[in-house]
């Protein structure tokens, strides 16, 4: 990991959202309160963001977790009180987009939800439930699934855990909320049910290649620490043409875009596909926004 950018990489509970969506208004209002040095306990952070929440129940505690997981802030507790910051990546959103209303802004909050907490086997995700869907998903649900198979999926991984049900609702409701993580077109219900979905692939869009690239350099910091891997090992192992919903051939016109900006070079006269790192991922993260106008 790159330790300048500061994004956290320890798992999340599984059920750390409690059934609460992530609102990019709270999530915006979240931000803003570690930017400014903020800590206490939620009901605190309640009353200084507004973000509403009870004694026992309530989604300031899901929200700081939202952030942990898309790496926006670091978060730390000690008997209930909490201390935020925000990431490298937190404080430049809060500087471009604050209100987390640009697509790249989602997609980057996205992916890096969807990251691999590590090398260990079987992977795993920073959030488990959405790396069950997009990373892992492809070949135990296919394009199209319904939330029972999702379930399924979530209990051949953690048994029969009483939150699976309610996480195989609320995740893919995630991607078809506007005020979530809908604008940006991830998943759309399909069939005759609400219960029934389909995967969409990722735009092709050089505006969104900076949050792929941030995301690609990210999930590398926690693999590996060579500066050189086979390409087909680097998708693989970050699983970051899975959650895109990529073949490689789609990867092309991105490929050539970081390799025309001195990210990477590519060497295939091995006869494999070999990935040279020319960039620190604080580099990265610091270009996130220059390919908007």
């Amino acid at each position: 990991m790159d330790p300048s950018t500061d994004i956290a990489c320890e798992p999340l509970r599984l059920n750390f959202p409690q059934d609460f969506l992530p609102e990019r208004t709270l999530l915006s209002r979240l931000l803003r309160f570690a930017a400014e040095g903020g800590h206490g306990d939620k009901m605190r952070i309640s009353d200084a963001t507004g973000i509403p929440t009870g004694k026992s129940t309530g989604k300031v505690e899901p929200m700081i977790h939202y952030a942990r997981g898309m790496g926006l802030i670091a978060a730390a507790s000690e008997r209930g009180v909490w201390r935020l910051r925000p990431t490298a990546l937190g404080r430049l959103v809060a500087s471009e987009d604050p209100f987390l209303g640009e697509a790249l802004t989602q997609w980057a909050c996205h992916l890096l939800l969807c990251r691999r907490d590590g090398q260990g086997e079987p992977p795993r995700g920073i959030a488990d439930a959405w790396f069950t869907l997009f990373a892992q998903g492809a070949g135990r649900l296919g394009e199209r699934f319904s939330r029972d198979a999702f379930a399924a999926a979530l209990r051949e991984r953690h048994g029969e855990a009483s939150c699976l049900r309610s996480l195989s609702g609320l995740v893919p409701r995630a991607y078809l909320e506007p005020g979530c993580l809908g604008e940006i077109e991830v998943l759309r219900q399909a069939g005759s049910t609400r219960d029934e979905y389909e995967r969409l692939p990722a735009p092709r869009s050089r505006a969104l290649f900076p949050a792929y690239t941030l995301a690609l350099f990210v999930g590398w910091d926690v693999l590996s620490t060579e500066q050189q891997l086979p390409l087909e090992t680097l998708v693989a192992d970050t699983r970051l043409l899975a959650v895109l919903h990529w073949r490689r051939t789609d990867a092309e016109s991105w490929l050539d875009w970081m390799r025309g900006r001195g990210m990477i070079g590519l060497d295939q006269l091995t006869g494999k596909s070999m990935v040279l790192r020319l960039a620190a991922t604080q580099t990265v993260l610091e270009g996130l926004y220059e390919e908007l106008v």
